[in-house]
Parts: structure tokens; sequence; C-alpha cells
């Protein structure tokens, strides 16, 4: 329901500024809080598939990535998938033929995109001017939703991907890229944090990438033959289904800005 969304944001969204300002291990631990239960809850969907999944190293692989990007150890962020997958690939061994490559395929999957990709949240608050730069990534997410949303419902009528998500359309799509632009020409009025060229660049991607994330959940939902990833979030579903949209772009503007640095 609508209104139900609406009051999770109006709790969500404030409590989530609060934690990226004051950052330090307030953040660690809400992106491993997001991390664990995105795992969770990827693993219930392929459940419904009948694969098992390895989460010992998963899990293990996600606490030595966060630690890695909270103490800002580029070595021990590489340890986390470094260390998952060759255990990972130990226990394939110790439980073949009760595994198969599907299920050691989804774990080291899992690993990547849910906890590689989210603890960018946490490597882009430490980076300079790192508070507002996460903002501005969840203000372009979030007018995104709400440019396709809104545009899509008044304008929509060509279907963006009909077996995927059929209630998108190209409209919404556009839609939602021209609000993420101007919502980020507006913060950079405030912040000015970027020039126009990297503005309009940063946000282009983010859009962009943001609406395919979210068309990928859609994806593995429907493979899974589930409408919603979870239920942890009142009228948004799960984690996955509220942050699809960061998986893909946090990484994203965390090498874009890391390339154009150099």
């Amino acid at each position: 329901m609508l209104w139900l969304r609406i009051v999770s944001a109006l709790i969500g969204i404030p409590l989530l500024v609060f934690i990226i300002s004051i950052g330090e291990s307030w953040l660690a631990l809400a992106v491993l809080f997001l991390i664990i239960n995105g795992t969770f809850e990827f693993k219930a969907m392929l459940k419904n598939r009948g694969n098992k999944i390895l989460m010992f190293p998963i899990i293990l692989g996600e606490l030595v990535l966060i630690w890695g990007a909270w103490t800002q150890s580029a070595n021990w962020f590489n340890y986390g998938l470094g260390l998952s997958f060759l255990i990972i690939l130990f226990l394939s061994v110790l439980k073949y033929p009760k595994i198969n490559l599907e299920d050691i395929a989804a774990s080291i999957f899992i690993l990547i995109y849910v906890g590689w990709s989210l603890t960018h949240i946490v490597l882009l608050r430490n980076i300079p001017n790192g508070a507002l730069v996460l903002i501005y990534l969840f203000l372009v997410i979030w007018s995104t939703d709400t440019g396709a949303y809104f545009a899509g419902r008044f304008l929509g009528k060509t279907k963006l991907a009909p077996l995927v998500s059929p209630n998108k359309t190209i409209e919404g799509a556009i839609g939602g890229l021209l609000l993420s632009l101007l919502a980020a020409f507006m913060f950079n009025i405030f912040f000015p944090i970027f020039t126009l060229p990297i503005l309009f660049v940063t946000a282009f991607l983010i859009s962009v990438l943001g609406q395919v994330g979210d068309l990928a959940e859609s994806c593995f939902k429907r493979l899974a033959g589930i409408k919603d990833s979870g239920k942890i979030i009142p009228g948004h579903g799960g984690i996955l289904d509220r942050f699809d949209s960061t998986i893909l772009t946090a990484p994203a503007l965390f090498y874009l800005l890391i390339f154009l640095d150099k």
C-alpha cells in the first residue's frame, strides 16, 4: 500500500541520513545488517529452486569485507573475497556429490552481489566528502524511483521489459532519469562537491544502473517464483527489494570517482 511505503520512507530516510552523517562503526554495522539480511533473503529465494547455499564462507567473507572497508584496509577488503572463494572450493570437495555446480556458483554470486557490492557504501563514506557523496547517491536513486513511478503512471505506454517487470515503461525510465538529473543539479547548488560534467555523468550513471539493478532483482524474483525478497521493510518488502539499485550503483560510483581522481 502506498501510505505504508510513505510512512516507511519518512522513518527510514532520516535514519539513513543520520547514520551516514555519523559514519564510523555505526555505518559499518548498519551496512553489515543490510548485507546479512540480504544474504539470507537471497538464500531463501534460491531455496525455492532447490539450491543448497554455502552460508558459512559467505558470511565469513562478508565480515572480512566490512572489516576491511571500515578499517580502510585494501588488503583486508581483498582477503574477504579470496578467503571465501577458497573455503567454498574446499567445502565443495568435502560435500561432493551432495552439492552441484549451480550451488557453488550461486554461493559465489551471493557473496559478490550482496556482500561485495553493498560494502562499497562504507568505502564511499571513506572518501573526501564521503557523507555528501553517499547522500547524493541515494538522492539520485530515490529521484529516479519517484520520477519513474509518476512518469510511468501518467505517461507510460511503451513497456520497458514486459517479461521481467510488466508495469515498467520506457516513458517511466526516461522520467526517472530526467528527475534524477534535476535533483542532482539542485543538490550540487547547495553542496557543490562535483563539477558540472562530473555531476551529470555520475547522475546519469546512477540513474541508468539503478534501473538496471531494479530490473535484475525483478528477474531473480521471477526465476524464484516470489513477489518480494522479504518483509523486513513495511510497504517495500525486503532488503534486496529496497537496495537493489544500490547494489550496482555504489560500486560503480566508487570506482568512477577513484578513476576521475587520478
